[in-house]
């Protein structure tokens, strides 16, 4: 900054931000123009809310079957409300996994390296599908289904932790 544009006189105080614009060529010489800005300290929800997406943000690897849980649930309830057809092809689905590993098991035999992974994953997509044609066809706030869910979501979580330690 050039030493005519800046002025010496102005006293801030602290904790403020300054924009300081300089003086205007012309026929008149008038003081600067100075702005002040008071800084403006985040709220406590504003701080939590920051806090919170920079801890989810860090693991976001580690909480992915929960944020796929709670996505599948809002989709649950707008094809329930746009498309209500939509549950015989989740119901068709339902049978996708099942299906999967019989075909494994009959023409790649050494994938089943792991049988138990295998058999939890093929139980658990089995009832997700199951699930999300149940949700479709009955409704997204159906006690027993929000229960269904939940277990779904918490064992899902669980697996996917306890698969991933074990890399």
């Amino acid at each position: 900054m050039s030493r005519s544009s800046r002025s010496r006189a102005v006293k801030v105080p602290p904790g403020a931000t300054t924009v300081r614009i300089p003086r205007q060529r012309g026929s008149r010489p008038a003081a600067p123009v100075v702005v002040l800005i008071p800084e403006q300290r985040p709220s406590l929800t504003s701080r939590a809310a920051w806090a919170a997406g920079r801890w989810a943000w860090r693991h976001r690897a580690a909480w992915a079957p929960s944020a796929a849980a709670v996505s599948v649930f809002a989709v649950t309830a707008a094809v329930h409300v746009i498309a209500p057809w939509m549950v015989w092809v989740l119901a068709a689905a339902a049978l996708t996994p099942t299906a999967g590993l019989w075909w494994c098991r009959r023409h790649r035999p050494e994938i089943f390296a792991q049988p138990a992974r295998l058999a939890t994953l093929t139980v658990l997509a089995t009832a997700a599908f199951a699930w999300a044609a149940a949700t479709v066809h009955f409704g997204p706030l159906n006690a027993p289904l929000a229960w269904v869910w939940l277990l779904l979501a918490t064992t899902a979580q669980v697996f996917w932790l306890v698969v991933r330690r074990s890399r």
